[in-house]
């Protein structure tokens, strides 16, 4: 009887696999491991030093003709724009997360449509990989309907999108309603292509209720409002909440040429919370250089951003920029070079100034890294 259970068991979970015995043949792997020495130094402080891990592991399968599905686990903590782990604690074991999490389905009769949902890719463009708006690791969840119409020298991309930010038990939920527009026009035979394009970011329920995430304003104006009083010792607790609501419009450029097939681009990416009349814009204008493809082709860059303290959620932005928020302004430079197959030596540095509408503070980080992917 025992061992009759057992291969009933084993034939249940097999099963399976024996109506996909392909399985594999429709799935994809991909990965990357990222070492980095970081130094910070802001103010008079004395600078600091800390070494970094970034692991990401993911597999995406076609369910159907018509259907993927991803996920992809990450190092770090549930920070929702950092994936790095220092090392520190005494050679303690890391965490590992729940990074991505989505299916995309593109429905046969509507050429391309594409709609994703769970925790999700960022559905927005980032021109010139912009991290006005969204740091790079950010992957929102929610839903987003993504439409790409291509014809010979243009293409249009329309993206709508719902995303959940936070669910809360005895208050509204915040979440985020947004619209982006992307027009791409080709030229010189397609060696080089301009775009232009403008979006709007809705945040519902955001003033008034405690900042996303952890609480941290992250630049972002708050005002304190008191949560409880105690009776006996008169002692009153307060909290920090959203001094404004975030309306945020964004129009964008970006222009790439080759040049004796070095591809040159420069971006422009302006915003404004129309939410506030005070503090409320943002802008990043940048050039890159070069593309990291094959070994020893490499990659530069230059951006200078000046981003004003309610202009976006400081919980979203570039966690590299001022260390992660808004009210700063300053220069970014960095460059890429392809070492091996799939092996970069990258770095980056920040000359940053912090506090635009107060006294300045001097921010930098220079971050030096080595990448591997698969």
């Amino acid at each position: 009887m025992k061992k009759m259970l057992i291969v009933l068991t084993s034939l249940t979970l097999l099963s399976p696999l024996a109506v996909a015995e392909n399985w594999w043949e429709q799935a994809k792997l991909k990965g990357d491991l990222r070492y980095r020495h970081e130094v910070l130094k802001e103010g008079e402080q004395d600078a600091r030093h800390r070494h970094r891990l970034r692991a990401r592991f993911g597999i995406e399968g076609k369910v159907s003709s018509t259907t993927t599905i991803g996920i992809q686990l990450a190092t770090g903590s549930s920070d929702p724009i950092s994936t790095n782990q220092t090392l520190t604690g005494g050679f303690s074991s890391k965490s590992i997360i729940l990074d991505l999490a989505y299916f995309d389905f593109k429905p046969a009769g509507l050429p391309g449509l594409k709609i994703t949902a769970g925790k999700i890719h960022n559905p927005f463009l980032k021109p010139g990989k912009s991290e006005l708006l969204w740091d790079s690791d950010l992957n929102p969840e929610g839903g987003a309907a993504i439409f790409e119409r291509n014809l010979d020298n243009v293409s249009i991309t329309l993206i709508g999108s719902g995303l959940w930010i936070e669910e809360r038990s005895k208050s509204d939920d915040s979440w985020l309603g947004a619209g982006q527009g992307v027009f791409r026009y080709n030229i010189n035979e397609k060696k080089s292509n301009v775009a232009i394009g403008a979006g709007f970011f809705n945040y519902v329920n955001g003033k008034g209720l405690t900042p996303f995430y952890d609480g941290e304003p992250m630049g972002n104006s708050v005002t304190p409002v008191i949560v409880s009083i105690n009776e006996d010792t008169d002692d009153t607790t307060y909290a920090e909440v959203y001094t404004n609501d975030y309306e945020i419009v964004e129009l964008f450029a970006e222009a790439t040429h080759h040049f004796k097939k070095i591809p040159v681009t420069i971006m422009f990416d302006y915003v404004k919370n129309t939410a506030t009349d005070s503090l409320n814009t943002g802008w990043l204008a940048g050039l890159h250089i070069g593309k990291t493809k094959k070994p020893w082709s490499w990659t530069v860059r230059y951006i200078y951003r000046k981003v004003e303290s309610d202009a976006v959620v400081g919980t979203f932005t570039d966690s590299d920029f001022r260390g992660g928020g808004t009210g700063a302004k300053g220069h970014e430079i960095g460059g890429s070079l392809i070492l091996a197959e799939n092996t970069s030596f990258d770095i980056s540095y920040f000359i940053n100034k912090i506090g635009l509408d107060k006294e300045e503070e001097d921010f930098k980080r220079l971050q030096v890294d080595l990448q591997l992917k698969f």
